[in-house]
């Protein structure tokens, strides 16, 4: 759960540096666009000085000038920034998810653990191997009074139910209800440790 919570925080800070370098990448390429000082500016900049009364240096004929530059460079030190922390927040994020995987490989690989039990395991193995001889013995004998009444011995709707029964398939490879409970009770696990198999 925490390895899915860091993802979940690197995606949303990746997902944002990436919103703010288009943002900054688009201020730049507008303050890029906009017109330099028109010839002429720096002139009726300095005639309106004049006419106040106060004439003018060149570092205030400059400063229009300087502000577009400095704004520039502020914007393209912007782009900068959020290039570098979006490309480090894309790469945390492939941290983050190689985190999880980890994880997720430790979380199946406990719930296995206790799913395969060894002493649960050969408990079932014994109690299987006992059923079998008995269902193996049964069917022998169900075999032997199915072919001994040749002569109809059977009524027939009975003889075609031992037929049937003879002929089920019982390697238990199939999916029944209790394998699913089993898969239930698995996926359970890897949610909840606490959780409880199917007795």
């Amino acid at each position: 759960a925490g390895a899915r919570r860091d993802l979940q925080v690197a995606e949303q800070a990746a997902e944002l540096a990436a919103s703010r370098l288009w943002g900054s990448q688009a201020r730049l390429d507008e303050l890029s666009k906009a017109v330099p000082v028109p010839e002429g500016a720096l002139a009726a900049e300095f005639i309106a000085s004049v006419a106040v009364g106060r004439p003018c240096d060149t570092a205030v004929l400059e400063r229009s000038a300087i502000d577009a530059r400095a704004q520039i460079a502020a914007a393209e030190n912007d782009v900068t920034i959020w290039e570098r922390t979006s490309d480090e927040c894309a790469f945390a994020v492939k941290t983050k998810e190689a985190d999880v995987a980890i994880a997720k490989d430790r979380l199946e690989r406990a719930a296995r653990a206790v799913i395969c039990n060894s002493m649960y395991v050969a408990r079932l193995i014994d109690e299987l191997t006992a059923l079998q001889s008995e269902v193996v013995n049964k069917r022998s004998v169900l075999r032997f009074i199915w072919r001994a009444s040749c002569n109809g011995e059977l009524e027939r709707p009975l003889s075609e139910r031992v037929e049937r029964v003879l002929r089920q398939n019982i390697d238990g490879l199939e999916s029944t209800p209790v394998s699913a409970a089993w898969s239930a009770a698995f996926n359970k696990l890897l949610e909840d440790s606490a959780a409880e198999l199917p007795s």
